[in-house]
């Protein structure tokens, strides 16, 4: 189990660095258009903080994009 989470964990990271990246956009622009401080942004990015399904929502609606999750069998 322990594996699953930290996979998850590393792919949500990924998604979200990559998302940022692909709209040209900074840490701090992020974290303007969402609300959320450039520091939690940062936190999420390298791994220290684990997102809550709200604030992936947040994070998700400041990229222009849709929060979407599967669980999978």
């Amino acid at each position: 189990m322990e594996e699953r989470e930290s996979e998850a964990s590393r792919m949500v990271r990924l998604a979200i660095i990559e998302a940022r990246k692909a709209r040209h956009l900074t840490q701090q622009e992020l974290s303007e258009r969402t609300g959320i401080a450039q520091t939690e942004i940062s936190r999420l990015e390298n791994g220290t903080r684990n997102p809550s399904v709200k604030l992936l929502e947040r994070i998700a609606d400041g990229l222009g994009m849709r929060l979407r999750i599967v669980l999978e069998g």
